[in-house]
């Protein structure tokens, strides 16, 4: 699996076969802001979905098939925000700067004071 980015815009552009109701819900969801999905190798199975606000957190979630083939985690952007400064990192302002945070290679191991050559 390689590690991506796709806005909703994207998939609705390229996503032909999606049903009309489901269109219609997506479109509506993107009325209240941004959406991308974010592909990591650390979740290989599922598929992150950031969101701008809280509403469209709620809608995706509730409107999730848990008995779908992908798993999806959903997290709207302030979520982002509290677990990536949780693990001291910058506070992203939009969901792409999120998901470029969540795509960011780990850092190299730090060494603690004392310890190493």
């Amino acid at each position: 699996m390689t590690p991506s980015i796709i806005s909703l815009q994207d998939i609705l552009k390229h996503c032909r076969t999606l049903p009309p109701s489901r269109r219609a819900f997506y479109e509506a969801v993107l009325t209240h802001g941004d959406v991308v999905a974010v592909r990591v190798n650390y979740l290989p199975d599922a598929l992150l979905w950031l969101v701008t606000t809280p509403t469209q957190a709620w809608l995706m979630r509730e409107a999730h098939d848990p008995a779908a083939d992908v798993k999806a985690t959903i997290l709207s952007l302030q979520e982002a925000r509290d677990l990536l400064t949780t693990l001291g990192d910058a506070v992203p302002a939009t969901v792409y700067e999120a998901a470029a945070w969540l795509l960011a290679p780990a850092p190299a191991k730090a060494q603690r004071p004392g310890e190493g050559s």
